[in-house]
């Protein structure tokens, strides 16, 4: 595999990634919203949106990640899907602790 400058972003589809990590993390916010308004109770009490939206948004990226770590380890060549997957759960995991520094 290749990984030198514009082969390599293109060969991992850079806008896959984008694309994944904009659709989940607004659905982190929002499932974070609803949580947060609609059952106070339980897990999700005295916790604020975006700490919802950090937890969500962790457990997202290590299962994203740990899957493509496996897919990985399991097979001997490694393609752009699983280069995807877990450039995806990588920054699935920055992104928590993004909204972590907020919550």
């Amino acid at each position: 595999m290749n990984f030198s400058g514009y082969t390599f972003l293109r060969r991992i589809n850079l806008r896959r990634i984008i694309l994944a990590v904009t659709l989940l993390s607004l659905a982190d916010v929002t499932s974070g919203v609803f949580f947060g308004l609609f059952f106070p109770m339980g897990y999700f009490s005295d916790k604020s949106i975006t700490r919802i939206a950090s937890d969500l948004a962790f457990v997202e990226g290590a299962a994203t990640f740990f899957a493509g770590a496996l897919f990985a380890f399991f097979y001997s060549n490694i393609s752009s899907r699983v280069v995807v997957l877990m450039v995806t759960g990588a920054a699935m995991m920055g992104l928590s602790v993004l909204f972590g520094v907020f919550s």
